[in-house]
């Protein structure tokens, strides 16, 4: 019988102050929430961002290119994790992945069964995008950067459960950086534009996702059902709360599913490109919506660079995700095609290459 799964991903303004120190409450409650979920037998997987800020303090120098400042701060990073993680008795593994260890079948075969080995030895990996290789490339994670990542492995791994750990207490009914009066909203049961309209567009200097990314990435995890969370790391006990399934910060149900999600369409979901999405029009929409195949006619533009076969985002002319599927010209092409009007009976998206988002 395979075990649960959790994936904590915890935010760069969690886990590191501005001043470079580590933020001990943080990374102590996480490694003793793990340690108590694997007494119950569930596997732990972390996702850690900070090496940015950590290198960049390091250097004292803000404006440090971020593959260097990862660079010099990756060590950094890991060593204070393995410092607190030895208080605990507790065994760490350090992993840098991009993209390509999702994409390509045999590496992540791979990966996955080095996971296995060390869940079946209570060791907990704590992993982070390879920044030094691949950012800014169509390699990387995107804009999304570690909420992306742990969405992926979330979705790869059949985890059952994704906690993102930021530095707000959830969810909100407006922007709290804006308004100290904002309410966490407590429970999500389907991320539609109303919620995508009250995410705060705006990211720190030193991170990469903001609330609008850790929407997108839940989306794709609620819809395979898995459960999913915001929490606050800077108010001790939430996290602890979230492993026992108790209530803290904002709850997102996982979508009731009709029929068992197949190999093929997690690997759709986890191997989407990080740039490219197709934006479709209302008709096209209802006809994807309805089961067809994705026609040229129905694309009215093209956003990101990728090749054919690929795996891109589908979205409505409000920019809401409907769809990933594998794409059967590259991005060139289409544009082409969209300039040229030659859309006639053209298909860019096969029905069976389609795994739809609601």
């Amino acid at each position: 019988m395979n075990k649960d799964l959790y994936i904590i991903k915890i935010g760069t303004n969690a886990l590191v102050n501005t001043d470079g120190t580590i933020i001990d409450s943080s990374v102590t409650e996480i490694l003793q929430s793990a340690k108590e979920a694997m007494s119950r037998g569930v596997n732990v997987l972390v996702v850690t961002s900070g090496a940015a800020r950590l290198g960049r303090l390091a250097l004292n120098d803000l404006a440090t290119p971020k593959k260097i400042a990862t660079c010099v701060g990756q060590p950094i990073l890991f060593s204070a994790w393995q410092e607190r993680a030895k208080k605990e008795n507790i065994i760490l593994a350090e992993f840098l992945i991009s993209r390509s260890s999702i994409i390509r079948k045999e590496l992540f075969m791979l990966l996955r069964d080095t996971f296995n080995c060390l869940f079946e030895r209570g060791i907990i990996p704590v992993v982070n995008e390879n920044d030094v290789m691949v950012n800014g490339t169509n390699l990387s994670f995107g804009e999304g950067g570690n909420d992306s990542l742990a969405q992926v492995l979330a979705v790869a791994l059949k985890a059952t459960k994704l906690i993102i750990v930021s530095d707000i207490e959830g969810l909100c009914d407006s922007d709290p950086r804006e308004n100290p009066n904002a309410k966490v909203i407590a429970e999500v049961d389907d991320i539609t534009e109303k919620f995508i309209s009250l995410c705060s567009k705006s990211k720190s200097s030193h991170s990469t996702g903001g609330m609008l990314s850790k929407l997108k990435s839940i989306r794709i995890c609620t819809a395979v059902g898995i459960e999913s969370y915001i929490v606050s790391g800077l108010k001790y006990g939430n996290l602890t709360k979230v492993v026992r399934g108790e209530q803290a910060g904002t709850k997102f149900l996982p979508r009731p599913l009709g029929k068992k999600v197949t190999e093929r369409e997690r690997w759709i979901l986890a191997a989407k490109s990080s740039t490219g999405s197709l934006v479709i029009d209302k008709g096209a929409v209802e006809a994807v919506q309805n089961g067809a195949s994705l026609l040229a006619v129905g694309v009215k533009k093209v956003y990101g660079y990728f090749n054919e076969k690929e795996v891109i985002e589908i979205v409505d002319q409000k920019n809401q995700g409907i769809a990933f599927g594998i794409v059967d010209m590259s991005c060139v092409d289409i544009d082409t095609m969209l300039r040229t009007k030659d859309m006639h009976q053209k298909l860019l998206v096969h029905a069976n290459n389609l795994f739809l988002l609601k």
